[in-house]
């Protein structure tokens, strides 16, 4: 059943897991295990299926945006739906016994006692059912095109840029045997379309390759909660029996003797409320998020930066002033993450979690760089940033240089991002006059003064 695994890996049956990979041999920490170039389905999701290429993912540039690199996509001439762009690709193998070999847990999606929300989950996928029964004209039950979809939701994962902006989902039924964990030792990452699965750590020959299913940073009760609710598990790992994140205490005792569980229950779940209206209703959504922040900011001599959910409404702070062109709010919420809050939770430099935080402040400091010095400048921006006399050329050489180590062991030599930091150099951005020491001093104070 499993005759196209990479060599570098086989399958093996795990208790209470079903089947799950192993090493073949020992795989060093940042290195790729393995790499799946063409997984057996792929789509953007509906906010980039008119601007992201079905093949590739390859994504036009916001208007108005510059990109050292853009592609024309063209409409496909047999659905009129989906884009390509100029770059070929072809169609992957089927494997479509090894997809229906996989879990369809049509049973579980049916039984709402696990989470209400699994009920309409399944009367989502009757209606994908009619729909795509009705488009492809396939003679086949309803039961059986049922458990395929079941399978293709179960089994998906989330296509991301290197930027780690979700734009779309694939299946891959190789990747669908690596099993979960909380402290996993490899991370999936996509570029150009190909799925690569890459060491987090030294892994010895013999041992599980496993990945997270949810974001790490998330909390202990959050891990568990988004674990049962798609994938109908609850985890037993490490960090799991012993309430940990990211290695760290989910109450660490500055917290724990200052709050009770009552409290921080109500605390987080008001938090994470607002934050769900603000991507309800994106017309208010920075005004939601910024009472959300003052919630946590309230605490902040007991709460931690890094703790869940403030670090993730800080995250969709900063993107909602992005999409404003506030570029000083923005820069201090990414400078938070980026020199208080990434490095506590992950100790590597080139842990691709914590690279994509760094790539986040060199692109925000080549949007203010671009405003500071186009023919008509920003002024507002220059009197937010006045008082802190950042040599942003000198920072952006230095975070293209740190961007460009990390994401060579983190993401791999042929990450997209290689090729912009290239086309940097070549332009000659980033040759300042300063040093980085001296910048950094700057960068911290405008982290303790632009933003909570």
């Amino acid at each position: 059943m499993y005759r196209n695994l990479p060599a570098i890996v086989h399958a093996r049956s795990v208790p209470g897991k079903g089947t799950g990979l192993f090493t073949s041999k020992s795989v060093p920490a940042g290195e790729l295990v393995f790499a799946i170039e063409r997984p057996l389905v792929r789509i953007p999701d509906n906010e980039h299926l008119a601007k992201a290429c079905y093949n590739c993912f390859y994504l036009e540039p916001p208007e108005g945006r510059s990109e050292l690199e853009t592609r024309t996509l063209k409409i496909c001439n047999g659905c009129k739906v989906v884009k390509y762009c100029s770059k070929s690709g072809s169609i992957p193998d089927t494997g479509w016994q090894e997809l229906l070999a996989l879990e369809a847990h049509v049973d579980d999606f049916k039984d709402g006692t696990i989470d209400a929300r699994n009920s309409t989950k399944w009367q989502d996928i009757e209606l994908m059912s009619q729909a795509a029964t009705a488009f492809s004209g396939v003679l086949q039950s309803p039961n059986v095109v049922q458990a395929i979809i079941a399978r293709i939701v179960i089994n998906s994962m989330t296509v991301s840029t290197a930027a780690a902006d979700a734009i779309g989902t694939c299946v891959s039924t190789t990747a669908a045997r690596l099993n979960h964990s909380c402290n996993p030792n490899c991370i999936y990452l996509f570029s150009e379309g190909s799925l690569a699965v890459r060491s987090l750590q030294a892994i010895p020959e013999g041992f599980e390759v496993t990945i997270s299913y949810v974001d790490p940073r998330l909390s202990t009760v959050e891990r568990q909660r988004r674990l049962q609710r798609k994938w109908f598990f609850t985890c037993d790992c490490n960090y799991c029996t012993n309430a940990l994140t990211c290695g760290h205490p989910d109450l660490p005792p500055s917290l724990s003797s200052r709050m009770s569980a009552g409290e921080l229950y109500q605390l987080d779940n008001e938090g994470r409320r607002l934050q769900e209206e603000a991507s309800a209703v994106p017309a208010n959504a920075l005004e939601n998020l910024s009472r959300a922040m003052a919630l946590f900011t309230q605490h902040k001599t007991i709460y931690p930066l890094w703790r869940y959910p403030w670090i993730s409404i800080r995250q969709d702070v900063e993107s909602a002033h992005i999409g404003q062109g506030d570029w000083a709010s923005a820069l201090g919420h990414a400078l938070k993450i980026y020199l208080t809050i990434d490095p506590v939770l992950f100790s590597e430099a080139w842990n691709p979690h914590r690279a994509v935080g760094t790539y986040g402040v060199l692109k925000i400091t080549l949007e203010i760089l671009h405003e500071l010095t186009k023919p008509q400048r920003n002024e507002e921006l220059l009197q937010e940033l006045r008082d802190y006399r950042i040599d942003f050329p000198t920072v952006i050489r230095h975070l293209s240089d740190e961007v460009e180590s990390t994401y060579n062991k983190g993401f791999g030599p042929k990450s997209p991002i290689a090729a912009d930091i290239e086309q940097y150099k070549k332009q000659g951005i980033g040759f300042g006059k300063s040093d980085w020491q001296t910048e950094l001093t700057k960068l911290k104070r405008a982290a303790d003064e632009l933003v909570d």
